[in-house]
């Protein structure tokens, strides 16, 4: 057998072993709900606290670059916030959060309609399988109150 019929030989069986693995090894990605169910607006009127629940996994988040974060962004008119929320439980079951957003300059928050925006992933297995979950929805209307 040549040198070419060999290495044509060696790359078939590497093709068809990567793909007959594949789908075990390569991570899932699926969506977890993500509810904000209210925003108050701190004394200093810079921050909102907004809070709500989440529901992801089940997952073990003992594994490396295991857990996650959801990164919040509160937007109001030409007022942008900054915040996140750490997430360290992802058993299955509904989990509340609390998380500080904050803007930084000279424009403060006031009470009223504004627009949540969640982004980010959890990652960790199930099943051996690798999995990574987005939170969804990513853009939600929430209203400001008084705190």
């Amino acid at each position: 057998m040549g040198t070419r019929s060999l290495r044509g030989a060696l790359l078939a069986v590497v093709v068809a072993a990567t793909l007959a693995v594949a789908p075990t090894a390569w991570a899932q990605d699926e969506t977890f709900p993500f509810d904000a169910d209210g925003a108050r607006l701190a004394a200093d009127r810079h921050t909102v606290v907004v809070s709500g629940t989440y529901t992801c996994g089940p997952l073990d988040l003992n594994v490396v670059s295991g857990g996650g974060a959801v990164d919040l962004t509160v937007r109001q008119g030409e007022v942008t916030g900054f915040g996140g929320v750490q997430i360290e439980v992802c058993d299955g079951a509904a989990q509340g959060f609390q998380a500080e957003v904050t803007t930084f300059g000279d424009r403060a928050f006031k009470r009223g309609p504004a627009t949540l925006l969640a982004s980010g992933q959890v990652r960790g297995e199930r099943d051996g399988v690798r999995v990574t979950q987005f939170p969804t929805p990513g853009r939600q209307r929430i209203t400001i109150a008084r705190t």
